[in-house]
């Protein structure tokens, strides 16, 4: 599993996504399991996860995360309590674009999945695809409905990996606009927490919130593949792919 996933934001400062309903029926009309089986055989994309990576000790176990708006597994029951969501949140005949990078993996297969899984609860999205300049400029300004971001860290600790979910007072990337500071409390509430056991607890709690919220919510966590030559002597793959970049230990046995 990489230390990378594929995360759905919502602009919260433009309606509908303001309301929790409509940001968890987008997130519910997701089948994740099924698009993990799919588009693993065409893409990097394929671990379905929280916040925190699958595996990783911190992260909520897969019983929690079924319990989890957008994360259960029968997701012909999940549609239809999205479009009662909707149906609530007197959301009809929802329309937006959705914002992503130009790149072809996995940028393309994630956002066309999304657009399809929404379709299915009579959501139509536009596609819009940029060069790389281009979105992080409009998503820095705000100036999207719903974008494809991504999270991608040199390892696996909750400080790293909730910063994109924080309130933009606390974290510039926290690109959603919400101004919900429970989740800056609980973040740094486990940054100065010393004991593992505790600081777990704090980081599921955090994490169960901020996935129920859908201020962010991850599509995929991408699996990584390396391919080398039998001479290759000397390298481990990592979890990352900022880490041993060096080479120093690396020969050719030839």
């Amino acid at each position: 599993t990489w230390v990378n996933n594929l995360m759905l934001v919502f602009n919260t400062t433009k309606k509908p996504f303001d309301d929790v309903r409509v940001r968890q029926a987008l997130s519910m009309a997701i089948d994740r399991w099924g698009g993990s089986e799919a588009l693993s055989k065409i893409s990097i994309l394929k671990f379905v996860g929280g916040v925190m990576r699958p595996g990783y000790a911190m992260s909520l176990p897969e019983a929690e995360l079924l319990k989890l708006p957008g994360f259960a597994k029968d997701i012909n029951k999940s549609r239809e309590d999205a479009k009662k969501l909707l149906e609530q949140a007197g959301v009809k005949d929802l329309k937006f674009k959705l914002l992503n990078r130009n790149i072809p993996e996995p940028y393309t297969p994630g956002g066309v999945y999304s657009i399809d899984q929404w379709r299915r609860i009579g959501v139509a999205v536009e596609h819009e695809q940029l060069e790389t300049k281009l979105y992080q400029d409009r998503v820095a300004k705000g100036d999207f409905d719903v974008a494809v971001e991504f999270q991608a860290d040199f390892m696996d600790d909750p400080t790293a990996q909730f910063s994109k979910f924080l309130t933009k007072k606390t974290s510039p990337s926290g690109y959603s606009g919400h101004s919900d500071g429970k989740i800056d409390e609980m973040y740094a509430q486990q940054r100065r927490t010393i004991d593992v056991a505790e600081r777990t607890k704090i980081v599921r709690e955090m994490e169960r919130y901020a996935l129920t919220q859908a201020y962010n919510v991850p599509l995929l966590w991408w699996q990584r593949i390396i391919v080398n030559n039998k001479k290759v002597q000397g390298w481990e793959m990592t979890p990352s792919h900022y880490l041993w970049q060096d080479l120093a230990d690396v020969w050719l046995n030839q």
